[in-house]
């Protein structure tokens, strides 16, 4: 795997985390606290970097749609399954410990992720949605034996028919496809090796930063507030790193490495260590303050995700590999 896309990896993390954070702050009425919309563009940067190394792992290979619908399913499933299990009985038990906030969870949506407008037991769950959707687009097109420019305009194409369509079925048109096609492309690029000044590159991380803090048109759109700004990111971040190699020698890009490799276990732990480390800081902290509640949770978090990765995931992956091939 490219080292760029780890650290990537790691920054949409870190960014999701602290977005969750953030609303916890603000559920228990931290002073000052607010929510960062902000870390929201972790998820759009999940996409991308989707994009990115589904081009990446069937590139230059002889594709098999089963084979690679099962190293999709096996590299997913097993945690989620974990993780909607645990919640599952926590529903059961204590229905209000789940989706706290309110609507309509679905059990057997949240299992096999089908779309929905009700919420899964993980309600993280809605991406990988998005996810296996992607996949099985990924799959009609390279079974059909088209290369990656088809592939990047079914994914463009799709989006901008949304408008003839009802409601029901906004799903399968939805904009976030238009943030694979953004990896997609990345990877074309990337694959032809395209000449970049790295002075323009940083100008663009600049203008992506800008254009998230400070959302300097009122934009609404998801797509262009986040998509937009998180592809610059991705994409002059990967090519500047590929260049310079700029993390490889510093202990930052070694952890934020590690970070890349656990940021499926942290997303999916996060939703409950979140509601663990809130408890405990609460009862620590008769006084709360910001930065620490923030510091707290984040942190510990990412320590917890990574515990989960290397003790939970990896043994869960081999179990599901061994009783698949039997």
């Amino acid at each position: 795997m490219i080292n760029s896309i780890q650290y990537l990896r790691g920054i949409a993390a870190i960014l999701v985390v602290y977005y969750h954070s953030t609303i916890k702050a603000v559920q228990n009425n931290i002073p000052d606290a607010s929510i960062y919309y902000i870390g929201e563009s972790g998820v759009d940067l999940f996409f991308i970097i989707s994009g990115f190394i589904i081009c990446f792992v069937t590139d230059n290979k002889e594709f098999n749609t089963l084979k690679f619908l099962k190293s999709r399913v096996l590299r997913i499933i097993p945690l989620y399954w974990f993780f909607t299990i645990i919640a599952l009985f926590a529903y059961l038990i204590v229905p209000s410990m789940v989706n706290s906030s309110g609507g309509e969870t679905l059990i057997l949506e949240s299992f096999f992720l089908l779309p929905t407008e009700s919420k899964y037991l993980i309600q993280n769950g809605w991406t990988l949605s998005y996810e296996f959707y992607f996949y099985l687009l990924c799959a009609l097109v390279l079974t059909a034996r088209l290369n990656k420019i088809w592939l990047l305009a079914v994914l463009c194409f799709l989006p901008f028919t949304s408008y003839f369509y009802s409601l029901s079925i906004h799903f399968f048109f939805d904009q976030f496809l238009l943030e694979f096609a953004m990896g997609t492309l990345s990877y074309i690029i990337y694959s032809k090796k395209v000449n970049n000044n790295l002075q323009i590159c940083f100008l663009f991380i600049v203008l992506a930063i800008y254009l998230m803090l400070f959302n300097v048109v009122g934009l609404s759109n998801r797509f262009i507030l986040y998509g937009l700004p998180m592809w610059l990111v991705f994409h002059i971040g990967l090519l500047i790193n590929e260049k310079l190699k700029t993390f490889e020698r510093n202990l930052f890009g070694k952890a934020l490495h590690l970070l890349g490799n656990s940021s499926y276990s942290l997303y999916l732990s996060h939703a409950f260590t979140l509601v663990i480390l809130n408890k405990i800081y609460l009862y620590l902290f008769t006084e709360s303050n910001l930065v620490i509640y923030l510091l707290f949770l984040v942190v510990s978090s990412l320590i917890v995700g990574h515990f989960v990765f290397e003790y939970i995931e990896k043994n869960l992956n081999q179990y599901a590999k061994k009783l698949f091939n039997k």
